[in-house]
């Protein structure tokens, strides 16, 4: 009898806004890049929201690496809200914030490691830290800060694959991150590869994240705009609109039969 694990394919994704998004729930995400960690399918996974889409539609590269994603899922409210216009609906925003955690201690009762790659020096040295106060069988197959220069990236390269992780954890933030994937993915001797942006500054406790019920409405943006007007205004109050725009223009195109922004999806990659 065979007793490798199976390998685990993730739903067919949708188009929105010329992106193919996989409609996944929090719990079915969480499982899903666990179990591809297990079956070792090498997996890149990348959240999709109003920022990174806004960048999407002005370099053409991003837009690429995006959809070269075996895994691209919804971190933004605003992508629910625009998905009203695909051919289906996606189920919920999944914001790793929420969950990683609970990813954690999935990982934690498969014997999956995880290796922390991102942030300020120590960020994610203090989130491994916290992981493994609330889980202590989590395994960490190491950490590292975010501020290598790409002569430093190859080194990198080398310290993780010596780890042996399952996952890895990528938050360079956007879009270094998934442009850091793209160009040295095929050297990493890691299955899961994953965005994860800004989670380790916020489970480290440096961010603090907006009240659930605000979260809830969709308006943690807000709350982040509130925190940071300075940092933040460019990306909120003249993103959003533009995320409007670029969702109407969308919307217009598929009412005319003119194809996406982004062209062929290949949507039915598995």
């Amino acid at each position: 009898m065979d007793s490798s694990p199976k390998r685990v394919k993730p739903p067919t994704p949708v188009d929105v806004l010329g992106l193919p998004l996989r409609p996944l729930r929090t719990q079915g995400l969480i499982e899903l890049l666990a179990h591809r960690a297990c079956a070792r399918q090498r997996t890149t996974a990348t959240y999709a929201n109003a920022h990174t889409v806004n960048m999407a539609m002005r370099d053409a590269a991003f837009h690429r690496v995006l959809s070269d994603s075996d895994v691209l899922y919804a971190d933004g409210a605003s992508l629910i809200w625009a998905s009203r216009y695909a051919d289906e609906r996606l189920p919920e925003r999944m914001t790793a914030a929420d969950y990683f955690p609970r990813f954690a201690r999935e990982c934690a009762d498969l014997g999956l490691s995880i290796f922390l790659l991102g942030g300020r020096e120590g960020v994610a040295q203090s989130a491994a830290q916290r992981l493994q106060a609330e889980i202590p069988e989590l395994k960490i197959a190491g950490v590292h800060h975010g501020h290598f220069s790409d002569d430093e990236s190859s080194g990198v390269v080398e310290q993780i694959n010596a780890a042996r992780p399952d996952v890895l954890a990528v938050g360079l933030s956007s879009p270094r991150q998934e442009f850091w994937l793209a160009e040295h993915g095929d050297r990493l001797d890691v299955p899961v590869r994953w965005c994860v942006g800004a989670l380790f500054d916020y489970l480290a406790g440096i961010e603090r994240r907006a009240p659930q019920w605000l979260c809830r409405m969709g308006g943690e943006w807000l709350f982040r705009l509130m925190v940071d007007p300075v940092g933040k205004w460019r990306r909120y109050l003249l993103g959003n609109p533009l995320f409007v725009w670029h969702t109407w223009r969308w919307r217009a195109r598929r009412r005319a039969g003119r194809p996406s922004p982004g062209g062929s999806l290949g949507l039915t990659r598995s």
